[in-house]
């Protein structure tokens, strides 16, 4: 029998940061299949990584400071793994936005190294509560544990549920979404918005090669990326979710999926409802849809460790 004590799933920024902070040995199972997932609002990059290596670590500076003051939050950070850089002149008006950096200062992003050589590279298909152990079904074997942690993206997470029996093609999986764009610099309003400059060299680079490595110092651009203030409740059958678009768009824009719920029960607590040694931290357990970068708040939901 296959067994290890902690178990934790994913292996994107969320993942990364519960393990920094965890004091366990855990170990890590990631999917590496390099490939992505689309379905209305959720786009997932289903390999080491996920979606942090295909975005960037842009991050709210203002919310960032606020957090600071928490003292895991600040440990964190502390551990310099990663920083923040500042990538648009105080002058500027984005200059709330920042970059998280490694300590060559370019981009951040998610390697299987950092996880100290515990990552398994497999799928996880299912998994099925017992009385004394989680039990995970990869496609070639079970793998056991007593205590699991889920850090997948939405949709996979959504899709592993499934899979598991505990949601049905007929639930209702509803969440809070704004809506993103590309725009030109004119007539930028933001009351209604959040802006990221996005340099046209570097639309080209992410065309070409998929992701930029460095942000240059700046003050504007011709072309922003444009994250609507307003939120948005949208609610699909999870058989429609789990509808796949192969030819959907998105031109390396992001969706923040927050306040997911199923059949109207939050996600962290309809886990929990299943099993108390079943925790779970992704986007979608933040309660409040914010414009532009996440990443603060997902550490510091992850550093609070409150299972509601």
């Amino acid at each position: 029998m296959t067994y290890f004590q902690n178990i934790l799933i994913g292996s994107g920024m969320s993942s990364l940061v519960f393990y920094m902070n965890s004091k366990k040995k855990l170990k890590v199972i990631s999917s590496n299949k390099r490939k992505i997932f689309k379905s209305k609002n959720f786009y997932e990059n289903d390999m080491i990584g996920g979606n942090s290596n295909i975005w960037g670590g842009y991050i709210n500076f203002k919310r960032h400071k606020k957090f600071l003051n928490v003292k895991e939050y600040k440990k964190i950070f502390n551990k310099k793994l990663f920083k923040t850089k500042k990538i648009f002149n105080d002058k500027s008006l984005f200059s709330n936005t920042y970059s998280l950096v490694d300590e060559n200062d370019q981009i951040f992003r998610v390697k299987q190294d950092h996880f100290n050589n515990s990552i398994l590279n497999e799928k996880v298909e299912r998994f099925i509560i017992k009385k004394k152990f989680v039990e995970l079904k990869t496609k070639k074997k079970s793998i056991f544990t007593q205590k699991l942690t889920l850090c997948v993206g939405n949709l996979n997470l959504i899709k592993l549920l499934y899979n598991s029996h505990f949601i049905k093609s007929r639930d209702v999986i509803s969440f809070d979404d704004g809506g993103c764009s590309y725009v030109l610099n004119f007539f930028i309003n933001f009351k209604k918005n959040y802006y990221i400059p996005m340099p046209i060299s570097k639309i080209i680079e992410k065309v070409l090669f998929k992701k930029s490595k460095k942000y240059k110092l700046l003050s504007s651009s011709f072309v922003l990326q444009k994250f609507s203030k307003k939120v948005n409740n949208y609610n699909f059958l999870c058989k429609d979710l789990l509808n796949v678009d192969k030819f959907k768009l998105r031109f390396f824009l992001s969706n923040h999926v927050v306040n997911l719920k199923i059949n109207n029960v939050p996600l962290r607590k309809f886990l929990y409802n299943k099993s108390k040694n079943i925790d779970v931290f992704c986007s979608g357990v933040l309660k409040k849809y914010l414009p532009g970068p996440i990443i603060q708040d997902l550490v510091h939901d992850i550093t609070r460790k409150k299972i509601k």
